[in-house]
């Protein structure tokens, strides 16, 4: 297995902010936000309010995911976040 560590800059497009390959086993997945504003995080349609309104991550805020092969999850913010501001962690198959 591998360590993934990414940062990401999170704009008020989706951004793809982990996808666990094929065959890699049910893996958690770190969401970390050091931004003051609110980043959503869903899949590619994740938006911040309406219908398809992700899962809102606050400033500071640590959120454990579990997500299966195959998933991708996205980011999104109404403002952009500074420079590298929400951050990811986890394990995959290589």
């Amino acid at each position: 297995m591998a360590l993934v560590h990414e940062s990401f800059t999170v704009g008020t497009t989706p951004v793809l902010i982990a996808e666990i390959p094929e065959g890699n086993p049910s893996t958690e997945v770190k969401v970390v936000n050091d931004d003051n504003n609110t980043v959503y995080i869903g899949d590619f349609t994740v938006t911040t309010s309406g219908s398809d309104k992700g899962l809102p991550i606050k400033k500071d805020s640590i959120y454990l995911l579990s997500l299966n092969a195959e998933d991708k999850l996205y980011a999104v913010a109404a403002v952009q976040t500074t420079a590298y501001a929400v951050s990811v962690l986890y394990s995959r198959v290589v």
